[in-house]
């Protein structure tokens, strides 16, 4: 990669300090207070009735996402402690405990990786970074802008978080460089951050566009004989949740991680940019269109996106030539892909316990009959902010939808109403593990867990002001809502 400008050099690397101890005296007690709270919610949990696996799974998941939550342990460590706890305190089976290890999300990582390392080998991630960084080059929040944009218009095209991710975040970290911000400037985390988020959140608003979508859409067509129509939903939801929440990442992103663009200076290298393209990067070129091709057909051919990723993969480390394995096993790191299994792992435990049919007969009680409807809209909303923290968003909508009827029953809110304010839920990540696909984002990029909590506890905060409150004001604008 070129070197930044002598008229605009970026600041000196600092030296990083040496890992604090974590269980030095001082320090102890951090972890018998998490300890001590996750043995009082067990016992709390054991009084309302849970029991067994799903008792212990509850304690665990809560356990171990108190230390993601507080950077306390290195991310790589909870993610073994967690595998290590579901193994030997359950009785869900390796099958499940060490599921992620299976899943294509965990093979989405590795293949992004080597794709990642391709589009810098080649200069393909340079190419298109030039030319985005001829429009989006001249402000942070011109780039800011234009990625968060970027991501939720590939939503309409590309019904695919996971895939959505792996083909921006490269992009993203070449433009990052060309424009001079390299690792450690807070710029490079807000833009990956903001990119990452919004392919999770604002897709959220289209009906295809990601997996929580899909689950309450079949969902609610065979258990509520419900059909929701594309156009339909995004006019309930387009409005807010995409360009209102857009707008609130790029804020956010600006105040969390100020910093400015240092574009580059025409050098040879640069200029080589401009030229005609070089065979490996018609070749790369070919292998990424392949990969988008098979991932918009896979209705068709049902080839998870990860398989399909790892074939590219494979061809770009052989017969391709376009990346060394030698060199690529020396640059890979293992941490990103422990947490990215542990987090799917956490996600098929919580399904395999029962813990959402044992939450289901509570949730049942809820009465929205006594409300009134912008009461009963929040407490929705409460809960199906509730059901992301308790089985990520993927699944939340599994349990929730079902619920819609006895929820409707005399509330003053119609069974649409009630069914589609789960998506201003769900579109509102507080904590990176909610969200699958943010966790495979943070992997590629490079991302600690601690930037990615305080960006989205901030966005959520911010979102809870702003999205929550707009969006049935914006129901009631086009008659899906009446307001009394």
């Amino acid at each position: 990669m070129p070197s930044a400008s002598p008229s605009s050099p970026a600041p000196a690397p600092i030296a990083a300090a040496p890992p604090a101890d974590t269980f030095a005296p001082g320090r102890l007690w951090r972890h018998a207070g998490l300890t001590g709270i996750s043995a009082c919610a067990g016992l709390a949990l054991h009084a309302a009735g849970l029991r067994g696996d799903t008792l212990a799974v509850a304690v665990i998941v809560l356990f171990c996402l108190s230390y993601w939550a507080t950077g306390w342990l290195p991310d790589f460590l909870v993610s073994l402690m967690l595998m290590f706890l579901l193994a030997t305190c359950t009785s869900l089976g390796a099958n499940v405990v060490f599921s992620g290890f299976t899943s294509s999300a965990f093979w989405l990582v590795f293949s992004g990786a080597v794709i990642g390392m391709a589009l810098g080998v080649t200069g393909l991630g340079e190419r298109v970074a030039s030319r985005l960084a001829d429009h989006c080059g001249h402000a942070y929040g011109i780039a800011l802008t234009g990625f968060v944009a970027i991501a939720f218009v590939l939503g309409i095209v590309m019904p695919s978080t996971l895939g959505r991710i792996a083909i921006l975040t490269p992009i993203v970290l070449s433009f990052c460089e060309r424009v001079g911000l390299t690792p450690g400037r807070p710029g490079r985390t807000g833009l990956l951050l903001a990119t990452a988020l919004a392919s999770c959140e604002l897709s959220t608003a289209i009906l295809p566009a990601n997996l929580p979508n899909l689950v309450m859409a079949g969902t609610a067509e065979t258990v509520l004989g419900l059909r929701l129509g594309y156009g339909e939903y995004a006019i309930a939801l387009v409005p807010v949740l995409a360009v209102v929440r857009g707008v609130v990442l790029v804020i956010v992103a600006m105040r969390l991680f100020p910093d400015r663009l240092t574009p580059l200076v025409e050098t040879p290298t640069i200029d080589d940019v401009h030229k005609s393209m070089r065979p490996d990067e018609w070749r790369l070129l070919a292998a990424l269109a392949l990969m988008l091709g098979l991932w918009l057909t896979e209705p068709w051919h049902h080839i998870a996106a990860g398989w399909v990723g790892l074939g590219i993969a494979l061809l770009c480390l052989g017969p391709l030539r376009l990346v060394n394995p030698d060199a690529f096993l020396k640059q890979v790191k293992l941490a990103p892909l422990w947490f990215v299994a542990a987090i799917i792992g956490l996600t098929a435990a919580v399904d395999h316990a029962g813990l959402a049919n044992a939450l289901r007969p509570m949730l049942s009680r809820l009465d929205l009959a006594q409300m009134s409807t912008a009461s009963a809209y929040l407490v929705l909303v409460a809960l199906s902010v509730a059901l992301t923290f308790l089985v990520t968003s993927n699944a939340a909508p599994a349990l929730y939808t079902p619920l819609v009827p006895a929820l409707a029953l005399g509330a003053p809110l119609g069974v649409k109403v009630v069914l589609l304010t789960q998506a201003v839920g769900i579109s509102t990540i507080a904590l990176p593990y909610q969200a699958p696909p943010l966790v495979l984002a943070m992997a590629l990029a490079g991302i600690g867990i601690r930037d990615a909590t305080r960006y989205c506890v901030a966005t959520a905060l911010v979102a809870l002001v702003t999205v929550v409150p707009l969006t049935p004001l914006w129901w009631r604008l086009i008659g899906l809502l009446h307001l009394h």
